[in-house]
């Protein structure tokens, strides 16, 4: 075999992979974030995998999910995938929580501020007067 055909071969099992991948994130309906076993799971059985063939594909489907836009990948205890519009949702949500919590404490800052100037305007007045 050539150099050429090895390359093209290795770049089809690989184009394969992604699309039993696309195929498998697309038909995960779950809450949450899918973990990457689960998922491989998943596409060695689409594609009659043994487990050495699954570990090999791992680096591979874990590459592709990262680099897809449709798809987030979240780190931790409960991290794994996400649908990147539920992030986009999650962050947009978080702006505003804590945009109504900054205009929350500056209202409480104006009423302490506006309570702090009426008592010193009426012991002012409470000096002046005697």
């Amino acid at each position: 075999m050539n150099d050429g055909t090895v390359k093209q071969k290795v770049l089809d099992e690989l184009s394969e992979l992604f699309d039993v991948t696309d195929k498998a994130l697309s038909e995960w309906t779950g809450d949450g974030n899918l973990q990457f076993p689960a998922l491989l799971l998943t596409i060695a059985v689409k594609m009659n995998m043994s487990d050495k063939q699954m570990r090999e594909a791992d680096p591979f489907v874990r590459k592709y999910v990262r680099s897809h836009p449709d798809w987030h990948v979240t780190r931790g205890a409960h991290g794994g995938i996400m649908r990147a519009s539920e992030k986009q949702k999650k962050e947009a949500l978080k702006a505003a929580k804590e945009l109504a919590k900054k205009q929350m404490q500056d209202e409480i800052d104006a009423k302490t501020a506006a309570t702090a100037a009426a008592t010193l305007t009426a012991a002012m007045s409470d000096a002046a007067s005697e």
